[in-house]
């Protein structure tokens, strides 16, 4: 078994020196980066000298049912992928977990393939990307690396550079140099202290891997002369990307400074085909027909401005959605037993320190100071007023469940370069309420919640599926505890029948969450709904109930959001309908054109019918204007409807309809009109036609 291990390891590294010897061609390491190289070696060799020993069977399960022999220390999913064909797999799943195609197994497990057309597929391709562009930006442009990763958008790179001028051509073309080289990756996790070993001359590179560690260690690649830190698996080697493609260089700033100070990130993306790319570039151009900053300036619903970056400001039209959008989830909170509560927006810091939110939270939080030196935070999120008002009195078992929901203002400092539009701001509401029941009620609770998202996304058109994340490292509580928790929302999410999947390790530092992830209409993925256990501030405010039998008990608190922040699900349904809302929330609901001068007087009444029965209507006073002009204008303004009026319509009481895609739909009564646009808007329909 043993001689099986070191005959695997020495054809990995015949194999990494070969590609390895083609790589200096191609680049010149600085004695720092050799340096680092040979730390990363020594760590890696003392990481195999400690390897199990391979010998004993096991067994895959596939997610088709099938099952799959295979040996512990040796059998790889990429040997899987390879044994049942499968094409253009980049990365696994072991267990839930995310798993190198190139790591051996360890025991019996169940075993996930994902290629690029996947999440998981793209996240590990240009996690991949990003290590050969922080190569290519070392060796071939002098650039001092400080942080390689992904985003929604694609991967990135962190720099310093003293000449800034990166044509991004060049860069694509010397990354796909790079790639076809099939340089090797190999990988180590280290811990702290090694970190700090290993960047002991990269003061600011490990300065970032230290704030971004989310446990005891964290994953470091050799791609050729240069190390990148990853926080997920990468492909077997850099040959399965075929070409890249650099978006965007802008600076970044750090927190706690105020300028980008010189720091870089280039932003692009990497693909495994040519055909991929293509498919890519053609998703760009509809999302940028739908992106929600244009449709926002279009239609004139909301803009941004330098006196209070990352705040919007929504014009009538976006405040009008706004609105509409919180009285839907009102709506549903009368329906399902929520109460609505009111709270401050500043706090002392006593407070966040109580919570344990100063500690893992405070240099996300906007701060003032006031007479004698206090110091107060703006709120970034609820629950620990919501804490507050629970603790205000005692409390009885009758009273529980006890659901409060709070559309209360919050700010978050998030750093200059990841705003953007309503997708990343600093002040936003989110439609945010906190549960506090009994351990007997939870699972009935999380069943409730887990229906009211269903509803709601319905209503949108929305698929969505679970994420049931898992404690992460470090984490507040006792396992006990945990484990308690993770198995009360799997039940839940079995009792609840809707696709879900394990996702170890990126629960909340106080208790695990299920995330719920939508898809819109143009295939793309969200997260916005977010359902959390949390048992470590009821210990925290020492929160308690009388119960049944007279003892004081301690509540279970659920965080709980089905929109989410209402900025980010305004930019995701904009760009869903492509602008075109439907009648229920549309901001332009009715234009109403008069057919000459003598009409006008009947079309300002429809208006005024509309108007008071609710609707968004406006009334057509283009004089100089066409009737065929002034429906095209209407129709590009996205009315829903137009209605024309003529002689024979102010006569007969009528008005003729036209819908937003031009179809014609008849003269009709205005009472019947109104009849049938108010069932379109009660129902929430998404329908065109009545």
């Amino acid at each position: 078994m043993t001689v099986t291990m070191l005959s695997r390891l020495l054809t990995c590294r015949l194999a990494g020196h070969a590609a390895l010897r083609m790589h200096r061609s191609y680049s010149k390491a600085s004695p720092v980066i050799l340096e680092q190289l040979q730390i990363f070696e020594h760590f890696t060799e003392k990481r195999a000298s400690t390897q199990t020993a391979a010998g004993k069977t096991l067994s895959v399960q596939l997610v088709d049912g099938q099952k799959v022999k295979g040996t512990a220390g040796v059998t790889t999913p990429l040997s899987i992928a390879q044994s049942l064909q499968s094409k253009g797999v980049l990365v696994s799943k072991v267990n839930g977990e995310l798993w190198d195609l190139g790591r051996p197994l360890e025991a019996d497990c169940e075993l996930q393939l994902f290629t690029y057309d996947t999440i998981e597929g793209k996240q590990a391709a240009w996690r991949t990307g990003a290590c050969v562009l922080a190569g290519v930006l070392e060796s071939a442009f002098g650039a001092h690396v400080c942080r390689e990763g992904v985003s929604e958008l694609g991967l990135f790179c962190d720099h310093l550079l003293e000449n800034g001028d990166l044509p991004f051509t060049d860069v694509e073309e010397r990354c796909k140099e790079a790639a076809a080289l099939k340089l090797p990756l190999s990988r180590v996790e280290l811990t702290s202290a090694e970190i700090k070993e290993l960047f002991q001359n990269n003061k600011l590179r490990l300065q970032l891997v230290e704030e971004q560690m989310n446990g005891p260690t964290v994953g470091v690649y050799r791609c050729g002369d240069s190390l990148a830190v990853s926080h997920g698996p990468l492909l077997p080697h850099t040959g399965l990307l075929k070409s890249f493609k650099m978006l965007q260089l802008s600076p970044v700033t750090l927190a706690g400074q105020t300028d980008s100070q010189g720091l870089m990130r280039l932003l692009g993306v990497a693909f495994p085909r040519e055909k991929d790319r293509e498919e890519w570039e053609k998703e760009q151009e509809e999302a940028r027909r739908r992106d929600h900053r244009r449709i926002g300036t279009d239609q004139e619903l909301f803009f941004f401005d330098d006196v209070s970056p990352g705040s919007c400001f929504f014009l009538p039209k976006g405040a009008h959605i706004y609105n509409t959008l919180t009285d839907f989830i009102k709506s549903e909170y009368r329906r399902r037993g929520f109460t609505e509560v009111v709270t401050p927006t500043l706090y002392s810091t006593a407070l966040w320190e109580r919570s344990g939110h100063w500690e893992h939270y405070s240099e996300n939080m906007f701060t003032v100071t006031s007479e004698g030196s206090q110091t107060y935070a703006l709120k970034p999120m609820n629950c620990p007023a919501h804490c507050l008002m629970f603790e205000h009195r005692v409390r009885s078992w009758r009273e529980l469940p006890l659901r409060w929901a709070d559309f209360g203002a919050l700010h978050r400092n998030e750093l200059s370069g990841t705003l953007g539009g309503l997708t990343r701001v600093r002040r936003f509401c989110q439609d945010d309420a906190h549960i506090f029941c009994i351990p007997e009620q939870l699972q009935e609770e999380i069943v409730a919640c887990l229906d009211f998202v269903k509803s709601v996304y319905q209503v949108f058109g929305f698929t969505f599926h679970c994420l049931l994340s898992t404690r992460p490292t470090p984490c507040l509580g006792e396992p006990e505890q945990w484990d308690d928790a993770e198995q009360q929302l799997e039940r839940s999410l079995q009792h609840f029948g809707e696709r879900w999947e394990l996702n170890p390790g990126d629960g909340a530092f106080y208790g695990p969450k299920i995330d719920i992830q939508i898809k819109d209409a143009i295939g793309r993925q969200h997260q916005c709904a977010t359902i959390q256990l949390d048992f470590q501030l009821p210990i925290r405010f020492n929160l308690q109930y009388v119960g049944r039998d007279g003892q004081l008990r301690r509540p279970v608190m659920i965080h709980r959001a089905v929109l989410g922040s209402l900025e980010r699900m305004i930019a995701i349904l904009a760009e869903n309908f492509g602008g075109k809302w439907p009648l229920w929330l549309s901001p332009a609901q009715v234009m109403v054109i008069p057919v000459g001068g003598s009409c006008e007087a009947y079309a300002k009444q429809v208006v005024q019918q509309l108007c008071e029965s609710g609707f968004m209507a406006n009334l057509s006073d283009d004089q100089g204007a066409t009737i065929n002009k002034k429906v095209r204008s209407a129709q590009l303004a996205q009315y829903n409807y137009i209605l024309v009026v003529g002689d024979k319509e102010r006569d007969s009481g009528t008005v003729s309809v036209r819908s937003r895609a031009g179809k014609q739909l008849g003269r009709r009564p205005v009472e019947e009109v109104l009849t049938c646009l108010t069932r379109l808007r009660d129902s929430r329909s998404n329908q065109d036609e009545f």
